[in-house]
This record gives C-alpha cells, sequence and structure tokens, in this order.
C-alpha cells in the first residue's frame, strides 16, 4: 500500500534518528536490539496476572488516563486490552489505562483517501504506525478524478502539500506543511483498522530542530523511567474515596436523569394538557359556529316563511279584491238595469195615459 519512496524514507528516518541521539541504555526509551513486539505482548502478558486492575472509577487517578501517554510506535502495537473495556479504545500498558498517546518520528508516506488522510509514521522504535483523519466534507477530491476508476490511493511525493484533516472529536486540524520526511509530534488516540493498531489525530506540529526533537525524546524517556516501568497502585483509602465519589456522581447522575425525567413528563403533560385544552377549545368552537350556523339556517328559514306568508296575504287580497270588484260591478249593473226596466214602466204609463 505504501510507496517505495515511503519505504526509503523510513530507512533514512531511522538512521537518520539514531545518528542524532545517543540515550544511555539505563534510560532509554529505544533500544535498538529490543525484542520485538510479539516478545513484548507475552511478557505484558504474564506481567498482568500478577498485577492488580483496578475500577473505571480509579482511572481518575491514573497518571496515564487523561495524559498524553508519550509511547513509541511499538509501544501502541504491544499495549493489552482487556476484558469488559472492548469497543471503548481504552489499552493498558501494565495496569496502567491509556486512551491518549503521544508520538514522535518522521512521516515516510502519506495517502489520500476519498474520506481520510493516511500518514505512516517511523519513529525508529522498530514498528511503524498509521496516524489517520477524516477530510473535511467540503475538500475536493480533485485527484481522483483520473481515467481510471479502480485508483483509490495516490501518494503525495510532491512536496509542501497543503490540506485539512477532522479529528475523531471534530475539531479542523491544519495539516500544511506535512510532507513525507517532516519530523512530528502527534497527538491523538488509539484504534485500529483491519486488526492493526493505528492512531486517530487530533493535533499535531512540526518539529524544526533537533534541539525540538531531543527534547521530545527526553519526555518519552522520563515519562518511560517515572510513570510506565512502575506499576500503577492505588492505595485503599483512595479507592474507597473513588469509589464514594463515583457512587456520588452516579446518584448526582441518577438524579439528573430522574429530573429531567421529571422535566420531560410534566412538559409532556404541559404538551397534552394544551392539546386536550386546544382540542376542546376547538370543539367549542366548532359547537358554535354550528349553533351559529343552525340559528342562521333557522333564522332563514323564519324570513323565508314569513315571506311566503305575505306572499300567500297578498294573493289572497289580491282574489278577494277581484271577487269584491266583480260583485260591485255585478251590483252596478243589476242596479242600471233596474232603473232601466222602471224608466220603462214609467214610459210605457205614460204613453198609455
Amino acid at each position: 500500500m505504501w510507496s517505495s519512496l515511503g519505504k526509503d524514507l523510513a530507512s533514512f528516518g531511522r538512521l537518520e534518528t539514531e545518528a542524532y541521539f545517543t540515550i544511555d541504555s539505563q534510560e532509554a526509551a529505544i533500544v535498538p536490539n529490543a525484542p520485538s513486539t510479539a516478545t513484548e505482548n507475552d511478557m505484558q502478558t504474564s506481567l498482568s496476572a500478577a498485577l492488580e486492575f483496578y475500577p473505571a472509577y480509579c482511572f481518575s487517578l491514573s497518571p496515564t488516563h487523561e495524559a498524553w501517554a508519550r509511547l513509541t510506535a511499538r509501544d501502541v502495537h504491544a499495549l493489552q486490552e482487556r476484558p469488559g473495556f472492548e469497543g471503548q479504545n481504552l489499552y493498558f500498558h501494565l495496569n496502567h489505562p491509556i486512551k491518549w498517546i503521544r508520538l514522535v518520528g518522521v512521516i515516510v508516506a502519506i495517502d489520500e483517501w476519498p474520506t481520510r488522510w493516511s500518514m505512516l509514521l517511523d519513529d525508529s522504535s522498530g514498528a511503524l504506525i498509521e496516524i489517520t483523519c477524516r477530510r473535511p466534507t467540503s475538500t475536493s477530491i480533485a485527484a481522483h478524478s483520473t481515467e481510471d476508476p479502480n485508483l483509490l490511493s495516490i501518494s503525495l511525493a510532491k512536496p509542501s502539500v497543503s490540506f485539512e484533516g477532522v479529528t475523531a472529536t471534530g475539531r479542523t486540524i491544519d495539516l500544511s506543511g506535512i510532507d513525507t520526511g517532516t519530523v512530528v509530534k502527534a497527538k491523538g488516540g488509539i484504534g485500529s483498522f483491519r486488526g492493526e493498531r493505528q492512531m486517530q489525530l487530533e493535533r499535531i506540529s512540526i518539529i524544526h530542530t533537533t534541539n525540538e526533537e531531543a527534547a521530545a525524546w527526553a519526555e518519552n524517556t522520563a515519562f518511560r523511567r517515572d510513570v510506565l516501568s512502575i506499576p500503577w497502585v492505588v492505595s485503599e483509602k483512595d479507592e474507597k474515596r473513588a469509589r464514594r465519589k463515583a457512587e456520588g456522581l452516579d446518584r448526582e447522575k441518577k438524579a439528573r436523569e430522574e429530573r429531567k425525567r421529571r422535566k420531560q413528563r410534566a412538559e409532556l403533560d404541559s404538551k397534552l394538557s394544551a392539546l386536550e385544552k386546544n382540542k376542546r377549545k376547538a370543539q367549542e368552537e366548532s359547537r358554535r359556529k354550528a349553533a351559529e350556523k343552525e340559528k342562521e339556517r333557522r333564522e332563514e328559514a323564519r324570513r323565508a316563511a314569513e315571506q311566503e306568508e305575505k306572499e300567500r296575504n297578498e294573493e289572497t287580497a289580491r282574489v278577494d279584491g277581484k271577487k269584491q270588484k266583480r260583485e260591485r260591478d255585478k251590483s252596478r249593473r243589476e242596479h242600471e238595469r233596474r232603473l232601466r226596466e222602471q224608466e220603462y214602466e214609467r214610459l210605457k204609463r205614460q204613453k198609455e195615459n
């Protein structure tokens, strides 16, 4: 996977680093002829049987749990897992719990993938380790728009490559100036990919001078001498205090969760009450509107009935008026007829006389 250039630089980095330092063998963090990682694993496994491993509530007392453990790549590969802590990216050196690590070495290869950056670090410990971080989603992956669709990785052989990365905790880090041959100080968590340990990058800085590098290795040596080489011991008093603190924190956590549940329940009850109130209000409004509509319908029906009664009365009045007029006309004609008959009788009597 790694480029031939990376392998050459790895060899060069080991030679160059070995030429820089001469460290007393009693304090050396890196021993040139040290046993293999497999042998170290066997040694740690045999030591683990005689060590006392403390519960997780004691980890706050550990000098390594929340610290940047100054390790080498070979140390990281030799870290042990413990039952009950699987999947938490928590490992052990002797009985020291280790979650965060710091490495110092030379970058010997860089690979660019569609979703992540991958760098190979050589710290002359006899093992290499991969350092990885995600790429921002907005980053252009123009390097992958080649004619070969099966090209998944491109080794960056050109100098001064500028890019950004996103850590496992969501921080954006500037990786400008990081290239093959760059000596760096890298900090991050421990992960694994296809069974191989790797660093999940959180912070990285370039080491520009030999003095800086020597100081970093001196820190590694002091950390190994003062911390890692001595089994972690917690007194019974401190363990009880840590347990009481954890139990208190658990009680506080449970109390917070209970308060949160009560608050959520009260909010839910309030929402349900508001919904029920709104529902009743909507029903009352619906009934009110239905009553108003019914009232309007009845009023309209009443007005229609009154109008119909009025029209019927007017029609009756018209019919009665016509009838009365016909009767008056008939009476008038009858009166005129009688008058004519009387006039005829009078004229007839006059003529007879």
